[in-house]
């Protein structure tokens, strides 16, 4: 597990890439987000942020859904990867403690595979202030399902139990309730993502800590990948935990 100091690090500087990441990271579920969308009674006359956006994965996929998607977003390259693909998101540089919006304007706040980076209280009084009164808080992550023993394997290697940021599976239903959110819902869903071999060396490649090591250690942690790649199928189809949490601002 990596620490707080660390964790801060690998969250600035560990998404350079915004268009290798946005290629071969996967969308999330439709129900999932559909859950979002239905408990938080959104429409299109909503407003919702999309916090740590990065490329803008569920940007789009809320989109349709909602009559406007803002994405904050701390890392140049995932802006201009989101810009490119999402000509109706406006998209900001800010991060979690610092949104670049007027308080009470939007109805709800999101944050997709990114609340492990925040500074939990700063962020949360943050998302608080631009919500309008009772608005929506969503989190969400795909997690590779570790049940199944090639993906264990492929974690192994990728050296996923040794550098994780957070602990998979935990549960942030303590952490949202340090802010001023109630109803705090919990639910998973099943995933799956269909990569080729290439499709999966890369996916590996989008993990933060990996675009960081130098390339020697980089070579090094490729080698071990492609040994549990080499004994998998042409396609491969890769299955993902995705966790969902729904909150309401007091």
């Amino acid at each position: 597990m990596t620490t707080s100091s660390s964790r801060d690090e690998l969250g600035r500087r560990g998404f350079a890439n915004g268009s290798l990441y946005d290629a071969v990271r996967p969308r999330y579920p439709v129900a999932a987000v559909e859950f979002l969308v239905e408990t938080l009674a959104l429409d299109e006359s909503s407003h919702v942020l999309d916090l740590g956006a990065g490329s803008g994965i569920f940007s789009r996929q809320v989109r349709p859904y909602v009559g406007r998607v803002t994405a904050v977003e701390p890392s140049a390259s995932m802006r201009e990867a989101l810009r490119e693909s999402s000509v109706d998101i406006e998209a900001l540089d800010g991060r979690d403690s610092e949104i670049p919006l007027p308080a009470d304007s939007v109805h709800a706040v999101f944050a997709a595979q990114a609340f492990h980076w925040f500074d939990v209280d700063a962020a949360l009084a943050e998302i608080h202030r631009v919500l309008i009164p009772r608005g929506g808080l969503g989190l969400i992550w795909n997690e590779r399902d570790e049940s199944v023993e090639w993906v264990c394997d492929l974690n192994r290697a990728m050296q996923w139990d040794r550098r994780q940021p957070y602990q998979v599976g935990m549960d942030f239903t303590g952490e949202v309730l340090r802010g001023s959110f109630d109803g705090v819902e919990r639910h998973k869903f099943a995933h799956t993502q269909m990569l080729d071999h290439e499709g999966l060396r890369r996916r590996v490649l989008t993990t933060s800590y990996v675009s960081l090591m130098t390339e020697p250690e980089r070579q090094a942690l490729m080698d071990d990948v492609e040994r549990v790649i080499s004994e998998l199928p042409a396609q491969v189809e890769l299955p993902y935990i995705t966790d969902v949490y729904r909150a309401r601002a007091h």
